[in-house]
């Protein structure tokens, strides 16, 4: 064999070596990335399938895994007939929708100034807006509350709403898409005799929509699970919002685990929707992110 043949035959056994350790290595990579996933999403299914238990079923040992009646829904039912979960889901759906439209319409305003207008010191003011993230959220709820208290915002909607009126992500997110539409769009219509306003909603807008949808779905998660703020504004059983309620419905019901699984369930439900509707624009809005 000359010594050719021996350098090829070499070179190919050890491009099946590397070959063999990098399946190794993804085989790995993926068994530990599924375990992961599994032990992240076991406990999730558990309260699932508790939810449609009755509380014999839930404390059965060995553990009854599923539920002998897939159609029993009147944990649910009750939860909402006898317990007052119904006015803890409106208050939390109409401090998000608050938040949400407030921050939004500031967010879309402050981002297009910041992309498509020339003013002093206007970098300079975007690193202090965005200096407002290095600030922790419990820091500002003394001050937020004696604002509100002074306003007279105690146990209301707005003042519930108040620490979600203006987002700083928004601006961030935003004007970072923003900044990826060319000038000339904007310049063009301007000479046409088109108004800030009319360009921001008819041209702008459209082209910045999934960043807005995850905007969205980001602010709705924070917004729909805040805890501390609704415990401290919320002096009045009706102004709970969900997360209030059922931390307190959990620990008046302790005993009840059927309850409070459905109670925990019915929670996820408004954000697992939402996602389901805006996923195809959450998906668009990463890709065009990764390829800015």
């Amino acid at each position: 064999m000359t010594s050719g043949s021996r350098s090829v035959g070499g070179a190919a056994a050890g491009g099946r070596r590397r070959r063999t350790s990098i399946g190794a290595r993804q085989v790995l990579l993926l068994t530990g990335l599924l375990l992961g996933g599994l032990l992240t999403v076991l406990p999730l299914v558990w309260v699932a399938l508790s939810s449609l238990k009755r509380p014999d079923e839930i404390l059965r040992i060995p553990i009854q895994w599923f539920p002998e009646d897939w159609t029993n829904f009147d944990n649910y039912i009750l939860l909402f007939s006898q317990y007052n979960f119904g006015q803890y889901f409106i208050n939390s759906f109409i401090v998000s929708a608050l938040g949400i439209l407030s921050s939004l319409v500031i967010a879309l305003l402050a981002a297009y100034a910041f992309s498509f207008h020339q003013f002093r010191f206007k970098e300079a003011i975007f690193v202090l807006v965005l200096a407002l993230f290095m600030v922790p959220p419990e820091a500002l709820v003394i001050p937020q509350y004696l604002m509100i208290a002074e306003l007279g915002l105690v146990n209301t909607y707005l003042g519930l709403a108040f620490p979600d009126l203006f987002t700083v992500l928004g601006v961030y997110l935003l004007r970072q898409f923003m900044e990826g539409i060319p000038y000339s769009y904007v310049e063009a219509a301007r000479i046409d005799g088109a108004g800030e306003l009319r360009i921001l909603t008819l041209i702008v807008i459209p082209m910045v929509a999934p960043s807005m949808a995850v905007f969205v779905i980001i602010k709705f998660l924070f917004t729909w699970n805040t805890f501390l703020w609704p415990l401290l504004v919320a002096q009045d059983e009706s102004m709970y919002t969900v997360t209030v309620g059922l931390v307190n419905f959990a620990g008046s019901e302790f005993n009840q685990w059927n309850l409070i699984n459905a109670a925990t369930m019915a929670s996820m439900i408004p954000t697992i929707i939402l996602f389901v509707m805006l996923q195809r624009y959450l998906v668009k809005g990463v890709a065009m992110s990764g390829m800015k």
